[in-house]
């Protein structure tokens, strides 16, 4: 019987067992790391895989994103083309509406204008003439005006308005020779940039600037010839406003463009409702514009000149319609005018003085509906800027 193993004879067989198991796991180990090598770099391929389809799909995006930049251009041209296209459609809409101009200028009849008034002509006021093609002066108003407003009432002309004075100027157009007067009562306040309508019979003051209270207005009044005279208050437009337009038709009142009282230069359009005693706004004007001149032809208020908001002074015409807010353009005056006078006498409109980059004009300018050019007319004998104008009436001789 063999006799049990010595204690280094046990020592020997433990390690040499040891040392047989621990080679085994080695070349597992081995084994397991040479698998994970391989699943490491199956997993770079995939990694691999995943970034250069991420810049592909980048690259896809970036190439949309250009695509829709073309598009969103090409699509704002279209716009841009349509917009002009449906401008040009509405002017050729009201254009032809109007007059052949050898309709406008034999068949209708033209009254003779007066203008008076404004800076640089001092209290000069004269009359234009069809008849003998030229300008003659009648007697001076009673004093300097500027930024005034005018309107024809019972048969006599009257002026409202200027810095410094709350006086009220007549013309009685069956006296002759024809003289100012100053009216019995003053205006409530000394109110200039303003303007006045006869509108149902009434006289409606707009806005302006308060020189008495050195405010701009925002009212809309009703001025009454009482004693003294008062301003009944009828509506309140949304902001005060001077320098701007406005035209009477049979049953409301458009008021156009001119100032806040930041003297940010507006587009808005007001229709005023002398039955309800309420403003509603319009569709907007092309652009902002202010001290620009209008004249009402048909349903159509005709603007002029005027400044811009950037005061570049402007020989733009256009028509605004009261009924639908759309706006055509006319063939631009010859001269950039800011604030000039303009009247409608027949089919014809006759515009006068004003001023550009600082110099006044004397010069007159006329253009008949229908047409496709303004013509000069006689000079005034004084430049002006700023003053008032009417048309008088033709069964009226006033030499």
């Amino acid at each position: 019987m063999a006799c049990c193993p010595t204690e280094e004879e046990y020592g020997y067989e433990h390690s040499r067992k040891y040392r047989k198991v621990n080679c085994h796991d080695c070349g597992q180990i081995q084994e397991d790391m040479g698998t994970l090598k391989g699943s490491l770099l199956e997993l770079d391929g995939q990694v691999k895989t995943v970034r250069d389809s991420n810049a592909e799909v980048r690259k896809e995006i970036k190439d949309l994103k250009e695509n829709l930049s073309k598009v969103n251009k090409d699509v704002d041209e279209v716009k841009v083309m349509m917009s002009q296209m449906l401008e040009k459609f509405n002017m050729l809409e009201l254009l032809s509406k109007l007059p052949s101009p050898a309709e406008g200028m034999f068949n209708t009849p033209r009254e003779d204008i007066l203008i008076a008034g404004g800076l640089g002509a001092k209290q000069n006021a004269e009359i234009f003439s069809w008849e003998k093609n030229g300008w003659y002066e009648i007697s001076q108003m009673i004093e300097e005006r500027e930024g005034a407003s005018s309107f024809f009432y019972n048969d006599q002309l009257f002026v409202v308005g200027g810095p410094y004075t709350k006086t009220i100027e007549t013309l009685n157009l069956n006296e002759l020779p024809l003289k100012w007067m100053e009216f019995s009562d003053e205006f409530p306040y000394q109110s200039y940039y303003h303007q006045t309508v006869v509108c149902q019979q009434s006289v409606v003051h707009i806005g302006g600037y308060n020189d008495t209270d050195c405010k701009d207005s925002n009212m809309i009044s009703e001025l009454q010839f009482t004693s003294p005279c008062t301003l009944k208050e009828l509506c309140q437009m949304p902001q005060p406003r001077t320098c701007h337009g406005a035209e009477a038709f049979e049953d409301k009142v458009l008021i156009l463009g001119g100032m806040d009282d930041n003297n940010d230069v507006l587009d808005s359009v007001l229709e005023f409702d002398p039955e309800k005693n309420e403003c509603k706004e319009l569709r907007s004007l092309p652009h902002p514009m202010k001290r620009m001149a209008t004249v009402r032809w048909r349903d159509q208020v005709v603007v002029l000149g005027g400044c811009d908001k950037d005061d570049q002074v402007l020989n733009d015409v256009f028509m605004y319609d009261c009924k639908t807010g759309k706006s055509a353009a006319l063939p631009s005056m010859l001269e950039k005018r800011d604030y000039c006078c303009a009247v409608i006498t027949g089919n014809t409109i006759v515009v006068m003085g004003g001023e550009n980059d600082d110099d006044r004009f004397s010069s007159v300018e006329c253009f008949t509906m229908g047409g496709s050019t303004w013509k000069y007319l006689p000079n005034m004998s004084k430049k002006r800027w700023g003053g008032v104008a009417q048309v008088l009436p033709s069964t009226r001789k006033y030499e």
